[in-house]
């Protein structure tokens, strides 16, 4: 006998969800194929009385976005039948799935060690046990959703005493897609094989649509450019993990790589100069052209004399804390920093704040003695531009209220050794990853939409300028992979990302895939590959260490840099002799060896970004901070 009522709950509310015109009318679906249910929507306002009436404690204390998030429990609890997200297509009937059921829920389509119970899709009967163990549980602690996240409903499952009660539908009946897969098959990636197998027993599937926004302003978020490259990735991964957790944070930027609609949604302003002020790369390296054996085009150093003066926006925004994340390219000058008003929390990307100009020192030591005779530049002088931007930084640095964050340990030390920076508190806050957007995907998926061999051993090496940046490490790369070629040229098959295609002498097969902007395709990079070779001789942290960590690939990089503190010797990959080719080379044959090692370090791997890098818990962290520096209940 069916238990539960042929009724479809879904929540559409234009604030907090907006659905592609790729997927035109999902709604629509689940009315065509179920003629004779009901279908109600709920919006935020019928949301907010159901709960009022079930928990009235809970509207007081918890914001609007956590109210629409739990709704689910207590709209079921209250009249049952199958609440569904409005990102979701019905592409099969349900009346077959529901007979019979009391309460169903379904695991997330990603592929990790821990499988993780979706929110996104219930089916049950009304007054249900489990339901109502819910809604006690955050009765109990309101906090409990957005602390615990993902694992919410695994933790709550663990807790109930009668879990024999709730059934757990396979996600490639509920939804075959993982949020990557869907990408690659939105953007015609995905082959028809693949295609038909994964729909062949779904009734449902999800687009992955939605969106959200942020309407106070707690944090003014600075960073010269948002989307590509590393250190632009991790400031809106930061930014946009403040917002997921109900910090209101904005970001002001000189340049977007994103659409006016994402700007919109997440929150972006663009930084509009005055006629007058000079800003971009090309402005700021007007001091440089006095340098001929400088590299012009290496973007290794930033005099910081052109940029807009931001403080009129600080004026406008008027936030409790001015984040700073990577200020150059022309974005803001030194001394414009100094006339900032606000409690400040400059979270390093590299080393530029604490030199006189360059982004990493190298075996230079002269940015603990004011700087001047700059290798960099070529210069002999002792006076040089480095020495003036040096003491530039030094007079406008003590007018600024601010306290350090930096992602690693590695970069603590450089701190606290420094002249510039010495003596500022300095918090070691790692970079975080949204664990929606970073999981690993089929492999087999992964390769054929990329072209990579499915019975080859993949090792994987991607970076801004990949190739040509001597602190990237490819150097030592190449000569670990020649010396293994002579051995494994059957076995491996080597991929490059973030640079273009250029002859390499090696004796494996070699696809450089250039440099990747569509985060999809990032994805199934990583997930294609066994092993991540990250050689770099100075890095402040290493984000596509946890990337491809993320993505169950472990990684091989070396001592005494930043992705030392993320690395777990032979737990999570290996860590070779700082510079050492040989040693670089062992640890990639290590690794790619034993099969049954490999798994085990993938496993490890993936539970390591999932306790840690969490861009919720490395968000709570800034929150934290924010509360110790303010005082200020957020």
């Amino acid at each position: 006998m069916n238990n539960i009522p042929p009724i479809i709950h879904q929540i559409q509310n234009r604030h907090l969800y907006s659905v592609s015109s790729i997927v035109p009318s999902l709604s629509q679906s689940w009315k065509d194929k179920h003629p004779l249910w009901t279908y109600k929507i709920w919006s935020l306002k019928t949301v907010q009385d159901l709960i009022s009436r079930l928990s009235p404690s809970l509207p007081l204390i918890m914001d609007e976005k956590v109210q629409l998030d739990i709704a689910r429990y207590f709209i079921l609890y209250q009249e049952g039948g199958i609440f569904v997200d409005s990102d979701f297509e019905c592409i099969e009937p349900f009346d077959n799935i529901i007979e019979g059921k009391q309460c169903c829920f379904s695991y997330e389509p990603q592929i990790s060690g821990n499988k993780i119970i979706s929110k996104s899709l219930i089916i049950s009967e009304k007054g249900h046990s489990f339901l109502k163990f819910i809604i006690k549980r955050i009765e109990n602690d309101c906090n409990c959703v957005t602390k615990e996240n993902l694992v919410f409903l695994n933790n709550t499952f663990t807790l109930y005493d009668n879990t024999s009660d709730v059934e757990i539908i396979p996600s490639s009946v509920i939804n075959p897609f993982s949020q990557a897969e869907m990408k690659l098959y939105l953007a015609g990636l995905m082959p028809e094989e693949i295609m038909e197998e994964l729909i062949s027993e779904a009734a449902s599937i999800c687009y992955y649509q939605k969106n959200t926004r942020s309407n106070t302003i707690d944090v003014l978020y600075l960073s010269s450019i948002v989307g590509h490259g590393g250190a632009f990735r991790a400031a809106h991964r930061i930014h946009s993990g403040l917002r997921s957790i109900g910090v209101g944070s904005k970001m002001l930027v000189l340049k977007s790589d994103f659409g006016e609609r994402e700007n919109l949604s997440d929150d972006i302003y663009i930084a509009q100069p005055r006629l007058s002020e000079k800003v971009g790369y090309q402005n700021d390296l007007e001091p440089l052209k006095k340098y001929p054996k400088y590299n012009l085009s290496s973007h290794t150093f930033a005099p910081a004399v052109a940029g807009t003066d931001i403080n009129e926006y600080i004026d406008i925004f008027n936030p409790k804390i001015v984040q700073i994340h990577w200020i150059n390219a022309g974005y803001i000058k030194i001394e414009d920093l100094g006339k900032i008003k606000k409690k400040i929390v400059w979270r390093l990307a590299d080393c530029w704040p604490l030199t006189g100009g360059c982004y990493y020192f190298g075996d230079c030591q002269r940015y603990l003695t004011g700087c001047g005779k700059c290798p960099k530049l070529g210069s002999e002088d002792e006076k040089d531009l480095s020495h003036n931007i040096w003491q530039r930084k030094r007079k406008t640095w003590t007018k600024m209220d601010m306290v350090i964050v930096v992602p690693t340990l590695w970069m603590k030390q450089i701190v606290e050794n420094s002249i510039l920076l010495k003596g500022r508190q300095v918090f070691v806050i790692p970079n975080g990853l949204d664990l929606n957007k970073f999981y690993p995907i089929s492999n087999k998926i992964a390769r054929k939409a990329l072209g990579i061999p499915i019975n080859k051993k993949v090792i994987l090496y991607g970076a801004t300028n990949a190739i040509n940046d001597p602190r990237k490490g490819f150097s030592l790369l190449l000569r670990a992979l020649q010396s293994l070629s002579k051995k494994h040229h059957n076995e491996y098959f080597f991929v490059i990302f973030g640079a273009e295609y250029q002859k390499i002498d090696l004796n494996i097969p070699t696809k450089i895939m250039g440099y990747i902007q569509d985060h999809y395709i990032l994805q199934s990079l990583y997930s294609a590959a066994d092993v991540m070779i990250v050689p770099s001789l100075e890095e402040a942290f290493g984000q596509t260490v946890t990337e491809s960590m993320a993505c169950m690939t472990p990684v091989v990089s070396f001592l005494d840099t930043g992705p030392a503190g993320i690395i777990e010797h032979k737990q999570t990959g290996y860590l070779a002799k700082y510079s050492d080719p040989e040693d670089l080379a062992t640890g990639i044959e290590w690794i790619l060896e034993d099969n049954s090692r490999l798994n085990s370090l993938s496993l490890n791997a993936r539970y390591k970004i999932e306790t840690t890098y969490d861009i919720k818990v490395v968000a709570e962290q800034y929150r934290s901070l924010y509360k110790l520096i303010e005082d200020i209940d957020y």
